[in-house]
């Protein structure tokens, strides 16, 4: 169970959870092929360092794409 950042007041940035589990796997998954391109093991997991890009606003959901 993810406790930071709060999922309630993330999926309120987004609009509701499933945009918010769609934009936090997708921007998990470019993470993910970025750090296997540059041979760099990460530090925390794809899917929390999403969640903190999102939490900062680093990365938004595009409602028309």
């Amino acid at each position: 169970m993810m406790i930071e950042p709060p999922i309630e007041k993330m999926s309120a940035k987004v609009g509701n959870k499933y945009k918010l589990a769609v934009l936090a796997s997708k921007r998990a998954l470019e993470l993910q092929k970025e750090h296997l391109e540059d041979g760099v093991e990460p530090e925390v997991p794809e899917l929390t360092e999403a969640a903190f890009e999102i939490w900062n606003d680093e990365v938004v959901f595009d409602d028309e794409k």
